[in-house]
């Protein structure tokens, strides 16, 4: 039982090479997956991934073109960019690095163009508002913090060590 807890464990805070995995779909002749980070999507930058392979050998694509129409009923905004192998972390994969530019559900419609074939994957996410500003910098204040914490212990044992030695 303890096992099985800590994979459980291991397995939660394991992170993707690419995120979030959205959708895995079959749309003859691929498998195509998608991935996004961060999880949650949030207002402002945010990272679409796609691994597209052949269905039948499981064989990465690497020459397809993909393109992502993303549309928010609510606000009316509409954004379109290329997903490029250049753009990924993971050369298997396509990229799309891009800003969303609003909170609230969006639909998206993947376009998969590889040869001849053709086909339009359609999936949603709901982006949350921003963070707060201390939200997204207190890890870079946070070395900071601690080194003034281990400078004080230091400075308090010395005090003490000294006071003791003159008793």
């Amino acid at each position: 039982m303890k096992r099985v807890l800590l994979i459980l464990l291991i397995a939660a805070t394991a992170h993707a090479d690419s995120g979030l995995v959205r959708l895995s779909e079959t749309a003859e002749p691929w498998l195509i997956t998608v991935m996004t980070d961060p999880t949650p999507i949030r207002e402002g930058l945010a990272d679409i991934s796609i691994l597209i392979q052949d269905s039948t050998s499981g064989e990465a694509i690497l020459d397809a073109s993909v393109m992502l129409e993303l549309k928010n009923a609510q606000t009316g905004l509409s954004v379109s960019t290329k997903a490029t192998r250049e753009q990924a972390d993971n050369r298997l994969l396509y990229a799309a690095k891009f800003v969303v530019p609003a909170a609230g559900e969006w639909t998206v419609e993947t376009h998969v163009q590889y040869g001849q074939a053709a086909r339009v994957i359609d999936w949603s996410f709901n982006a949350a508002p921003p963070l707060p500003p201390l939200a997204v910098i207190w890890p870079w204040l946070l070395p900071a913090a601690l080194s003034l914490a281990v400078y004080a212990a230091i400075q308090r044992l010395q005090r003490t060590r000294g006071a003791r030695q003159r008793d």
